[in-house]
């Protein structure tokens, strides 16, 4: 163990830079993985990465501190660890909250600064003046990394965001290749449809970010050149996927720095230093005076970090952004270029076919739980869920009652599916023409909470959501699933009770998203253990009992779910919608920006709290 110990503490600062090093390199290539993945794994291993990069970064430069001497080419090391603590272009916030934390990383900075250059200062003298000039230009990129991080966060704050005027996305260039593109936007050049579809996602911008910030007025009332072509065009999905793929950049990466004139000096500025620093150190340094294992470290920091440089540039290169601006100064052959690595998806993730989401949404069978004698009819489709069917019954046998073990029900047995794109178009579409006509959204809205229809009196969103869940399980068990004869029933089957899942889905893991006044658990007591909750089930089965079976039946399921939906995308707020971008987005968010577009571009101001619109009335 002595032996072990003592070849630790020897190796000891070695492994915590090249670890450092590896955890940038993780980052780096898994930072964007975030926007279109919701598997558990991506997400713990990227977090971990996050958090452990800081503090073994500052852990090493304290190591450093008090260990100068232990190995004489380790103060070389100590800028390295800054530009290590300034991390990737692919991820400076984790989520949403730490872009409110860059206060602690400014003081933070000039903390590390002083220790990394306490460490460099106590070397002078010892080394040649090579390398000491080398470790200066080192020095300065860990600074500007360092700056670039802190300014990032600053801008992906929400209150930076909501006090910005919004001119980093009204750019005069936006209007002029607006222009030129075709009313139709249909052409028989996949590759010239899918550039046209890239720009038209970029001019959208001013509009997305004024949905994001509340700015719906101020919109409205304005000459804008954008806003009233964006609904109804052929590509509205993949418009909407790259407004949101690009607000996700601003917020959560160093997207929104590096599209400045001062991002863009930084960032040159950091790759001349880069060179000159590993130019003189390749000419200056003493190789015979410093362990081959120190060398070969500080050359794999160099070589590692130009790497990483090249494939941010890359990255730079591969953005909706260069691939707009090159287009509008005519710039054809670098355009060509930035689509040709835009649409392969190997760095900037925004390849044609691949979806710029996680294509997925939550399904929640919330009936499984205030029906009794619906057990039986429970699909059991995952380990997960078998794990929570043996759950149950082990709590059964020792007597623990059905709604304890619900918290566990709200992890095991929640799950994700494929998004099915023909319902995701039915609801965009049904935004743009909510009721058959332009301008119906309110009616219709007000039908739904007046329970015109099939549906259940309306008594508040959650009452009304769980009520017509309710109903709509209990029919839909009516229908046979082996039928091949009767694919479109089978088709608007789906439908419903995707859309009827991902609500009760939305009301036990993501309650922020809703206009909810009570919890899951609460209303889940309430249905069960309350004489008023367990009549209120029994009215939404028996309701169901007297629908008949048909297609009309199901499309008038499926057309009150998407109205409970738009309504909930009305109530819901930007900040958390803005949150869910990072955890592989949500369905509704796409609800909720067409609806912003729909909004801005109507003549009349749309007050959010008309009486008609508020639950109760």
């Amino acid at each position: 163990m002595e032996n072990l110990a003592k070849l630790y503490y020897d190796w000891e600062i070695q492994l915590l830079v090249l670890l450092s090093f590896a955890i940038q390199l993780f980052l780096f290539f898994t930072g964007g993985l975030r926007r279109c993945s919701i598997k558990l794994h991506v997400w713990l291993s990227i977090w971990m990465a996050y958090l452990g990069a800081d503090m073994v970064a500052v852990y090493a430069l304290g190591y450093l501190s008090r260990h100068e001497d232990a190995h004489p080419l380790a103060f070389f090391w100590a800028p390295f660890l800054l530009v290590h603590l300034g991390g990737q272009d692919t991820i400076t916030a984790f989520a949403v909250e730490d872009n409110s934390l860059w206060l602690r990383h400014l003081l933070n900075l000039a903390v590390q600064v002083f220790l990394a250059a306490y460490v460099f200062w106590k070397s002078i003298g010892r080394h040649n003046v090579e390398l000491l000039v080398s470790g200066t230009f080192v020095f300065i990129v860990g600074v500007i990394k360092y700056g670039e991080r802190i300014w990032s966060l600053r801008c992906g704050q929400y209150g930076s965001l909501e006090e910005s005027p919004g001119n980093q996305y009204q750019l005069p260039w936006l209007v002029e290749i607006f222009e030129e593109l075709p009313v139709e936007r249909e052409s028989t050049d996949q590759r010239t449809y899918y550039c046209d579809t890239v720009c038209l996602g970029v001019c959208s911008m001013p509009t997305v970010f004024s949905i994001f910030v509340s700015r719906m007025a101020k919109l409205r009332f304005r000459k804008h050149p954008f806003k009233d072509r964006f609904v109804g065009i052929k590509q509205n999905l993949k418009v909407l996927e790259i407004g949101l793929g690009i607000m996700y950049d601003d917020l959560y990466t160093k997207a929104l720095v590096l599209r400045t004139r001062g991002g863009v000096i930084l960032r040159c500025m950091t790759q001349i230093c880069s060179w000159i620093a590993f130019t003189v150190f390749f000419l200056g340094c003493d190789r015979g005076r410093y362990s081959r294992v120190d060398v070969a470290i500080t050359y794999s920091l160099f070589v590692g970090g130009l790497f990483l440089e090249g494939c941010g540039l890359i990255s730079l290169m591969a953005s909706p952004w260069t691939l707009a601006w090159l287009k509008a100064r005519k710039h054809e052959k670098l355009a060509w270029l930035s689509l040709s690595l835009l649409s392969s998806g190997l760095i900037g993730w925004w390849s044609e076919k691949r979806p710029l989401w996680s294509n997925a949404v939550g399904q929640y069978n919330f009936y499984g739980w205030i029906a009794v004698h619906s057990e039986q009819h429970k699909p059991i489709r995952s380990f997960s869920q078998q794990c929570m069917t043996m759950v149950i019954r082990m709590a059964t046998l020792f007597g623990v009652e059905k709604e304890k073990v619900f918290w566990i029900s709200k992890l095991l047995d929640r799950e994700h599916i494929k998004v099915d794109r023909v319902l995701l178009k039915c609801l965009v579409d049904r935004v743009d023409c909510p009721g058959g006509t332009p301008g119906a959204l309110p009616t219709i809205i007000f039908r739904c909470l007046r329970g015109d229809g099939i549906g259940p009196l309306a008594e508040g969103f959650i009452l009304d959501a769980i009520g017509y869940h309710v109903l709509t399980e209990a029919h839909l068990r009516k229908y046979p699933r082996s039928d091949v004869d009767a694919a479109d029933t089978n088709a608007l089957v789906e439908h419903c009770q995707k859309l009827s899942r991902y609500m009760m889905y939305l009301m036990v893991a993501s309650p922020s998203l809703l206009p909810v006044d009570e919890s899951s658990v609460a209303m889940l007591e309430w249905c069960r253990g309350d004489e008023v909750g367990r009549d209120w089930v029994r009215h939404a089965e028996s309701r169901a009992d007297t629908l008949q079976l048909g297609k009309e039946t199901l499309e008038e399921i499926k057309g009150r779910w998407m109205q409970l939906i738009i309504f909930a995308a009305i109530k819901a707020r930007s900040e958390t919608l803005a949150a869910q971008l990072a955890r592989g987005g949500e369905l509704l968010t796409f609800v909720w920006l067409q609806l912003g577009f729909y909004i801005s571009k109507d003549e009349e101001p749309f007050n959010f709290n008309r009486p008609e619109l508020t639950w109760g009335a």
